[in-house]
């Protein structure tokens, strides 16, 4: 498995999740949307804490992301399943949204969600990493 089919995706999510989610912070106020197309709207939402002291989450969310990571590893050892490069960018993106989420978490105890589009609950670029990438590693496994 080359690193470059898997961090530059990961590095993409991460800052485009990232920089968009400046963007919305900088210009909407939390709760509020601006449309964007007819069925698209920005909200700046964010997903409340479950927890109420900041040390028990930050060491959930660092065993979370361990574990994570560890499934990546054992992932990339697998290299004659993910051996496909389009199955090394699913699992690249997936990874960088889940860095992106992480980092809300640890930084702001929340995560910020941007993206509605009526029926479907908010949600932001980094979730879309994670549920395409996952899927289109899963697509390409050979």
């Amino acid at each position: 498995m080359t690193s470059i089919t898997v961090l530059l995706p990961a590095t993409l999510v991460l800052l485009v999740d990232q920089l968009t989610k400046m963007a919305v912070t900088r210009r909407l106020a939390n709760g509020s949307s601006a449309a964007v197309v007819w069925f698209v709207h920005l909200r700046y939402a964010t997903k409340p804490s479950r927890s109420h002291r900041f040390l028990d989450r930050r060491i959930v969310l660092v065993l979370l992301w361990g574990a994570v990571l560890s499934i990546f590893v054992f992932l990339m050892g697998q290299g004659h399943v993910f051996h496909h490069p389009a199955a090394q960018v699913g699992l690249g993106a997936a990874l960088g949204g889940a860095t992106s989420n992480l980092y809300d978490w640890l930084r702001r105890g929340t995560v910020v969600d941007f993206v509605e589009i009526g029926w479907w609950p908010v949600f932001n670029l980094a979730d879309v990493g994670i549920t395409a990438g996952a899927m289109m590693a899963l697509w390409f496994i050979r």
